[in-house]
């Protein structure tokens, strides 16, 4: 063989390789990440972003203060839900009373309500803390409310609570997290129909197929976005190919 014909299919071996990492890096193109959220703290009560409403499906047989229900909170600019942040399927895993102030039937007691697993979305461009990405997602680690009912006459007439929720992010460093503070208003229950604009209960995503809980309003958030310094980039076609030289 002479060394025209080894050139040759030195050529041959060139060009498929490079087809084949054509391939590779188009199918791998989805999954690119643009740019990692800014680091910040951001708060809904300064118009930074939008406040929000929730829905809280309850168990087959639980209520308003039962384990096994699941919370659903979007988001709400007046018109759609969920452009700047959601909050998907977190689950109630423990109810604990923490202070008893009921007497002859008036007062309030207070609770803290764990929840496990879920995770929380944020928005991308239009949001401040936008670093390119349409949108960022990532898993809750923590997840703690705080209610406070009033009772009159035994019969609960309000709740409010204190919501604080942390999570990692996908796709970039295991130090890129979201910390969020926000407060939480009671507005009705089941069996009332649930006015339209908030969130539903129903989400088969979630392993959740209630149709029963109450819904609220979430309020004066402050979210902080910490250690998201470096995304996954995708190497420069040149810079592959020179592995091959």
């Amino acid at each position: 063989m002479g060394s025209g014909d080894i050139k040759e299919d030195e050529g041959m071996r060139n060009a498929i390789l490079i087809s084949i990492l054509t391939v590779v890096l188009v199918a791998g193109a989805a999954s690119v990440y643009a740019g990692p959220p800014v680091n910040g703290t951001y708060k809904s009560s300064n118009g930074q972003f939008d406040e929000g409403r929730e829905a809280s499906s309850w168990a087959t047989g639980g209520g308003f203060l039962s384990t096994g229900g699941v919370l659903h909170a979007e988001s709400w600019d007046g018109s759609a839900l969920g452009g700047d942040w959601k909050i998907v399927c977190p689950q109630v895993v423990s109810v604990t009373l923490i202070v008893d102030l009921v007497f002859g039937g008036n007062g309030s007691r207070i609770y803290q309500i764990d929840y496990s697993g879920g995770y929380i979305t944020l928005g991308g461009v239009g949001t401040p803390w936008s670093g390119g990405d349409p949108s960022y997602t990532g898993s809750i680690d923590t997840y703690t409310e705080i209610r406070t009912v009033l009772y009159s006459a035994n019969v609960k007439v309000g709740s409010v609570s204190d919501h604080a929720v942390s999570a990692h992010l996908q796709g970039y460093t295991q130090s890129c997290m979201t910390w969020a503070i926000g407060n939480g208003a009671w507005l009705g229950e089941s069996p009332a129909s649930k006015p339209a604009g908030y969130p539903t209960f129903l989400d088969p995503a979630c392993g959740n197929t209630a149709t029963t809980g109450h819904w609220g309003d979430i309020t004066d958030l402050t979210l902080s976005v910490t250690g998201c310094a470096v995304g996954t980039t995708q190497a420069t076609w040149g810079s592959v190919k020179s592995l091959y030289r």
